[in-house]
């Protein structure tokens, strides 16, 4: 206990975390329906969510909504699991540039 104190202010810590959930905004995602860029992109919480450090989402222009994660390789792959679960989903893979990769 007492090294929260030893990092800065709870306001700094905040800005540190902030600061390093913005540091892995990808430039753009890629629609997996359409394959158009999405360019407007927002945080999601990953609060309560171990191992993930970043979740972003995106909504395309034809509805589709593109999710892009970090973090540790087998919290990002539950992450999606999860999110495939119950629902139909078209998954990819991408770099933090928007440029896509196959998908294992």
């Amino acid at each position: 206990m007492g090294q929260a104190k030893n990092r800065g202010t709870q306001a700094e810590r905040i800005a540190q975390a902030q600061a390093k959930i913005e540091a892995s905004r990808p430039q753009k995602l890629v629609c997996n329906g359409c394959g158009a860029d999405v360019t407007q992109i927002n945080p999601v919480s990953t609060r309560g969510l171990r191992g993930l450090e970043a979740i972003w989402v995106g909504q395309c222009e034809c509805g589709q909504t593109t999710f892009a994660a970090s973090g540790d390789p087998k919290a990002v792959e539950a992450f999606f699991f999860a999110l495939s679960e119950n629902t139909e989903l078209t998954l990819g893979r991408q770099g933090q540039d928007g440029e896509g990769h196959e998908t294992a």
